[in-house]
């Protein structure tokens, strides 16, 4: 049994803390903090969010002790392991303090909002007997990974083009706008975004280069877009974009557009329908998914991680940190209009 404390009671952190419940026979929230005494008291009817347990509720906490500040729940001898859920820039300092407290640590995406915030957390990572983790749930999700799995074993033939979508109304749920102040959240490119760069890198690697086109919101410096192409020497073609600049109703979407040599895998959440492989010769299928969503899966998969004393392969700090890179070098390429090398 392992106990967890879970920094950041918003939309993310309340549904982490879900998971928890479904995980009880491996581990135990024990301690939850958040700046704001309702939410961490378990009031989160004013947390929203934009997937999976898109509004909060009431809940119980009985039994998680409550702290207003971070640091005194790193001190709290009873938790070995913190769940970071909290606003982008705090991601860094929150990590790296809690390694050098000998905490296992699971944390929220991006692992930071600069590539040498990232490579610090990397090296006190390294020297830390805790197990770390930036939680990729997209590598996790199912319908990700049944594509994953089609791309490694060639079922499909070779690959030949990668569409991957993640749009979005504009955020208005986050505690103080946070997330659209890009100076907190990296703006749409790190926070929303960086959900399939990530995924790209773990499908087919990092590219040679990306080439990106974005756009900002009106009187501001966000970058609320970001149209993406990338450059493999003789790889498939890549197209990703993102943004969380339609109009308010339009709620949220995810989706995987793959062709392969003999067959297309298709598919959109705000359908409602199904993953679909559409091969030549045959009646469109559906494949079995299994019954778990990524923050579930990834969560399970950390604590296995622990209880095994084996570093993470699935999801690698390493390979987190290249998502951040990846991912600003596309803000690179969309600020100057050229093409960036990605080393």
């Amino acid at each position: 049994m392992i106990n967890v404390g879970i920094i950041g009671a918003g939309f993310i952190g309340r549904n982490h803390f879900n998971q928890y419940e479904k995980l009880t026979d491996q581990a135990k929230v024990v301690a939850i903090c958040d700046p704001v005494e309702s939410r961490r008291l378990g009031d989160w009817t004013g947390v929203g969010g934009n997937v999976a347990d898109a509004q909060g509720t009431k809940r119980d906490l009985h039994g998680a002790k409550p702290y207003a500040d971070w640091k005194q729940l790193l001190a709290d001898p009873q938790v070995q392991m913190v769940d970071v859920c909290v606003p982008t820039y705090l991601h860094a300092e929150m990590s790296i303090a809690a390694l050098k407290a000998g905490k296992h640590v699971l944390c929220e995406k991006p692992m930071a909002l600069t590539v040498e915030q990232c490579d610090e957390v990397l090296k006190v990572a390294a020297g830390s007997p805790g197990k770390f983790m930036i939680a990729q749930c997209i590598r996790f999700w199912p319908e990700c990974v049944f594509v994953k799995e089609r791309i490694k074993d060639q079922r499909y033939g070779s690959i030949k083009a990668i569409n991957l979508r993640r749009q979005a109304s504009t955020p208005g749920y986050s505690l103080d706008n946070w997330l659209l102040d890009p100076s907190l959240s990296g703006g749409a490119i790190l926070d929303l975004h960086v959900h399939d760069v990530d995924y790209v890198v773990f499908m087919l690697g990092k590219p040679q280069a990306v080439t990106a086109q974005a756009s900002t919101r009106p009187g501001t410096n966000s970058y609320d877009r970001v149209h993406s192409l990338w450059h493999y020497p003789s790889g498939p073609v890549v197209q990703i974009e993102g943004f969380w600049d339609m109009p308010d109703g339009y709620g949220f979407n995810m989706g995987i557009t793959v062709l392969f040599e003999k067959a297309a895998i298709v598919w959109d959440l705000c359908t409602g329908k199904p993953m679909t492989v559409f091969a030549n010769g045959k009646q469109p299928e559906v494949p079995q998914m299994g019954p778990n969503d990524g923050y579930f899966n990834e969560i399970e998969y950390f604590l296995t991680c622990i209880a095994g004393n084996r570093s993470p392969a699935v999801s690698t700090p390493r390979e987190s940190r290249d998502a951040v890179m990846i991912a600003l070098a596309e803000k690179q390429s969309a600020t100057t209009g050229k093409t960036v090398p990605i080393a």
